[in-house]
């Protein structure tokens, strides 16, 4: 029996961690119904340019998203699951990057973050229940060495260091990001999400 329960318990870490990287992978090659089908229909989504619920919305949505903006990339890297019967967690370091050009200078932009997921086991498969994206720091540079970047030094002094070029990047796109998002440099925000996380893992929040 005790083998049993470590086997089910691998199991769960498995598939947990390859539905993580599945969506990712899915949403940057435009799989979008490999996509879909990775989000349970009531999952809540928060990113720097979308603030919704329900799977197949946020699926529509990334569809319009890149279709304006191109397509940045993704490499996740699976690391904690927590898994409570039918209800589980899971935390994955991850990196964003994009190659895009601004005001005529081509540049390249690095994000560095966790993503974190609610995931909840459906018709026994598991399904994300909720995705967000937790920031640490970001850099920008230009593709030519020499280059000046087009930014405003002053600017980015006032915005969060755990995604301010982030934040800079969206805007020349339009797209008017929180500062209010989870970072490593607010931990005391960040320590009571994964306290009422691991609420909802237990059941009782």
């Amino acid at each position: 029996m005790v083998n049993a329960d470590r086997l089910a318990a691998l199991l769960d870490r498995e598939e947990l961690f390859d539905l993580v990287r599945r969506e990712r992978f899915a949403r940057d090659q435009r799989l979008f119904d490999v996509m879909r089908d990775c989000f349970h229909d009531d999952a809540y989504v928060r990113t720097t340019w979308y603030d919704g619920r329900g799977g197949d919305a946020y699926v529509e949505a990334t569809k319009t998203w890149m279709a304006r903006t191109g397509n940045s990339k993704h490499w996740v890297f699976p690391a904690y699951a927590r898994v409570a019967g039918d209800r589980a967690t899971v935390e994955s370091p991850a990196k964003i990057f994009n190659r895009t050009t601004v005001e005529g200078v081509e540049v390249d932009f690095h994000a560095y973050c966790r993503f974190f997921s609610r995931a909840v086991r459906d018709d026994g498969r598991w399904r994300l229940m909720s995705f967000e994206v937790l920031l640490e720091r970001d850099e920008l540079r230009p593709v030519h060495a020499g280059e000046r970047l087009p930014v405003d030094a002053d600017r980015l002094a006032g915005l969060r260091p755990s995604y301010r070029f982030l934040t800079w990047i969206q805007s020349t796109r339009g797209v008017t990001v929180s500062q209010d998002l989870l970072g490593d440099d607010r931990p005391a925000e960040l320590a009571a999400f994964h306290r009422g996380e691991t609420a909802w893992l237990a059941g009782t929040g």
